[in-house]
């Protein structure tokens, strides 16, 4: 198996699951000293295969996953779920409104988080609740890391060239444009994103860049 996991910031680890390796489809893991924390479970069962893999490349196992995190309902984020939940028995965790929505697509049990709601683990992970690409579509804000890992909020490519989310893939195309802006009240360095390589210096200053160019 090829390995596909880079510790893009100190014990945040960006998982590339894309055929291309081209950074199109990314999850992570977070090696908190309260668990570990997985973010987002892919689609395809070799995504679980891999993060079992990287997992005990440093010496951790599912065993060692307390919590598990998901930007939002769509299959490329939550069809591995059930086996996810299989392996840890961690409880899985969405914005309220997009628990039951993801409840109903996998059948395994998600918990409703609130936005601005701060997540113990690696100094606090706050949700930030940006809608439009779904209606609980969430960002978790890590500022002991100075990143945001902001999941299908913001697309890109392989060079990291930053956009907003194609509108065959969102609820409401002109809301999750616009609501990008409400990434700048935070202050982060990193940008982790599902489809796109990730920005790990002046984030903050390209989403600007983003948000004036699409408004």
């Amino acid at each position: 198996m090829v390995i596909t996991m880079v510790e893009a910031l100190k014990d945040v680890y960006s998982m590339d699951h894309s055929e291309a390796k081209d950074h199109s489809l990314e999850t992570w893991v977070l090696n908190c000293g309260e668990g570990v924390v997985v973010v987002d479970a892919g689609m395809k069962p070799d995504a679980v295969d891999r993060i079992t893999s990287e997992l005990s490349s440093f010496g951790k196992g599912w065993d060692d996953v307390k919590l598990v995190l998901i930007t939002h309902k769509h299959g490329d984020h939550v069809k591995n779920l059930p086996k996810v939940r299989e392996l840890t028995g961690a409880p899985i965790k969405a914005h309220r409104l997009e628990a039951p929505l993801i409840e109903k697509a996998v059948g395994v049990k998600v918990e409703g988080l609130e936005d601005g709601e701060v997540l113990p683990f690696c100094g606090g992970i706050e949700v930030v609740w940006v809608p439009g690409h779904s209606e609980g579509n969430a960002c978790y804000y890590m500022p002991k890391k100075s990143a945001m890992i902001a999941g299908d909020t913001i697309f890109g490519d392989a060079e990291g060239n930053l956009m907003a989310p194609p509108e065959r893939y969102c609820l409401d195309v002109k809301q999750a444009t616009k609501e990008i802006s409400k990434l700048l009240d935070y202050d982060f360095d990193a940008l982790l994103y599902t489809h796109g390589k990730d920005v790990m210096k002046d984030a903050k200053k390209r989403v600007l860049e983003l948000v004036e160019r699409t408004r």
